[in-house]
């Protein structure tokens, strides 16, 4: 199999090339500590027949390339509900901690009034897959963006927008597993690429101000379908600096959940 973004050494996970973020080798995109953790959550689920429903992460503190030890507790064990919490550390500290809610999946009649809309993004076979450095060039000097990582390891098929006007529709693919070895689940690959709901509804604030994000909150009504994953996100701030990016997730059948991120502006790093 295709290397992922971690090799796994027990409890340890270390974070291959492809794991890294655009700014500095020595920090990883946050993508990456978001489908780690959503990983070995899924992993504690034994197989329970639960489906995630809810996944929320805190980036405390800029993950570093380092060994990431991770951690699952179990809150709340139930037939129809689940509750996970995973954290990892680096060197002793604590960078980033995560919950998972877990429901029953059980068979329903739903009204016409209570089901979720069937329209997707356009097609993504009329826009080729780029990386997405090749994506934002138009938008970021390019030296903003030549590490590899993360951001060059998706595929992006770009609809309209990232821009840096607060908006955008984009297909994304991780052709890679998140862990070497372990095939992705569809939930675990829709945590991964969550995080860059802020990237794709990027908005620019002036001249080298941008936006940052502080968490993923990942809401799921059914698993994606295929590996294609489409994002429509919308971000807004106020006068505070402090506002919200609000990404809904498709795959070729529709809606399948929406992601919520918290940002905060922030100089956009120049390598200067």
């Amino acid at each position: 199999m295709t290397r992922g973004l971690f090799r796994r050494d027990s409890d340890l996970y270390h974070p291959n090339q492809a794991a890294l973020g655009p700014w500095s080798p020595d920090f990883l995109h946050g993508g990456s500590p978001s489908g780690l953790l959503a990983a070995v959550m899924e992993d504690a689920m034994d197989g329970a027949d639960l489906r995630l429903a809810r996944f929320t992460l805190d980036l405390l503190r800029p993950v570093p390339a380092k060994p990431l030890l991770a951690t699952v507790e179990t809150v709340r064990a139930g037939r129809r509900l689940r509750v996970l919490q995973g954290t990892l550390s680096a060197d002793g500290v604590v960078v980033s901690r995560a919950t998972g809610l877990y429901l029953e999946k059980t068979p329903v009649a739903v009204p016409p009034e209570g089901r979720f809309d069937t329209e997707s993004l356009p097609s993504r076979t009329d826009h080729p897959p780029a990386s997405l450095i090749e994506v934002a060039e138009r938008d970021l000097p390019q030296k903003r963006l030549t590490l590899p990582g993360l951001h060059s390891t998706v595929e992006v098929a770009l609809v309209d927008g990232i821009e840096g006007l607060g908006r955008g529709r984009a297909w994304m693919r991780l052709p890679v597993p998140v862990i070497d070895g372990q095939p992705s689940s569809q939930a675990v690959r829709a945590a991964t690429l969550s995080d860059f709901g802020n990237g794709v509804g990027q908005l620019r604030l002036a001249a080298g101000v941008g936006s940052i994000n502080a968490d993923i909150t990942l809401y799921l009504h059914r698993d994606p379908a295929g590996e294609w994953l489409g994002l429509e996100a919308r971000s807004r701030m106020e006068n505070n600096g402090n506002g919200l990016v609000e990404t809904t997730l498709y795959d070729d059948n529709g809606p399948v959940g929406r992601v919520m991120q918290a940002i905060l502006a922030m100089p956009v790093y120049t390598g200067d």
